[in-house]
């Protein structure tokens, strides 16, 4: 998995990140260019960029270097990160163990389509007096998928199946990059409810100050907040907001949800092992449809949705594990000191 930091103001760490990604991004910046010239995509786009000025200034920076760096216009940067106008999805899977002992184990895989080695890094954030570090896509923001800062919060994100897009809102990508920044469970949460959002997503949230973990489900213009107890496990739906208006999960969301939820029961919280929740999350069917996990070397991931890499925070080691799932690499950090 590719690492690199970037550094200094949001816009020139946008310029830097796309400079990282330019040939992947030249190769589809196009698509973006041709559609952000529909009138009325270019309108929509344009007036959620006043919003952004106002209320979301150091993502808005951050997308203009983007597109710098990318040579690519402003409009188009502004789509590309607008996945909205797009419907694209990002499939994945969480679970989170507290242990008699108070320890907190976290792991969660992280499904997409289209990845490659040359659109997808772990990046680091140096703002000089705190860092972020996330799983990022050439074509998205960090937060989209997985991370941590060093006040002591990790993250990992799951977006939620609706039928509900509000395009005059701002986008899920530059609302979790907003929250990246939140020192506290608290601030974060209150970052996730000021706004609102044009689809809808769940953040699952560690405080390792606080050894505590929060769910928040976003709606458009709602938040629902679970404290995490023992044990938590989700995919891709709403497990709080419950009504007739809501659509069936997909196939593989629906399954993925009910088989985490049926094996985590069965981990012993007195003697639980980070490997016990990989093994939950590595479970695999022949059927594309009843994984799990969803093998990359074995489903056609320029079509499918498949597992592009497993996070893990370990509260036993206080580490941070993170698995390629296309070359079976594995990267080891130490957690930040707060």
């Amino acid at each position: 998995m590719r690492q690199f930091t970037v550094s200094g103001t949001p816009y020139e760490m946008g310029v830097q990140t796309a400079k990282a990604f330019y040939e992947y991004l030249k190769t589809v910046r196009e698509v973006y260019e041709e559609k952000s010239r529909i009138p009325s995509v270019r309108d929509s786009v344009l007036r959620l960029e006043e919003t952004l000025k106002v209320e979301y200034p150091d993502a808005y920076q951050e997308i203009l270097g983007r597109a710098e760096g990318a040579e690519m216009s402003k409009a188009a940067a502004l789509l590309m990160f607008f996945p909205e106008f797009f419907k694209r999805i990002d499939g994945c899977t969480t679970l989170m163990l507290r242990r008699k002992d108070g320890k907190f184990l976290f792991s969660h895989n992280e499904d997409d389509k289209g990845y490659d080695h040359e659109n997808t890094a772990l990046v680091t954030y140096d703002y000089g007096d705190h860092v972020i570090v996330g799983f990022t896509m050439a074509e998205k923001l960090t937060g989209y998928a997985f991370g941590w800062n060093s006040y002591g919060l990790l993250y990992s994100s799951n977006y939620i199946y609706d039928t509900k897009i509000d395009l005059n809102n701002v986008s899920r990508y530059i609302m979790v990059r907003d929250v990246m920044n939140a020192k506290t469970l608290e601030e974060a949460v209150y970052r996730l409810s000021r706004m609102r959002v044009a689809s809808a997503f769940s953040l699952n949230l560690y405080d390792r100050n606080e050894d505590r973990a929060v769910n928040v489900e976003k709606d458009i213009d709602a938040v629902y907040v679970t404290e995490i107890g023992e044990r938590y496990a989700r995919a891709n739906h709403f497990t709080t907001r419950k009504d007739a208006l809501l659509p069936e999960p997909y196939a593989s969301s629906a399954f993925r949800d009910a088989k985490v939820n049926e094996l985590i029961p069965s981990v012993d919280a007195e003697s639980a092992q980070i490997e016990d929740l990989q093994r939950i999350l590595s479970y695999a069917e022949e059927d594309y449809y009843r994984c799990v996990y969803k093998d990359p070397n074995h489903f056609p991931h320029k079509e499918l949705s498949v597992t592009v890499a497993n996070f893990n925070y370990d509260g036993l080691t206080d580490q941070i594990v993170i698995r390629d799932c296309f070359d079976g690499s594995v990267l080891r950090f130490p957690c930040p000191k707060a």
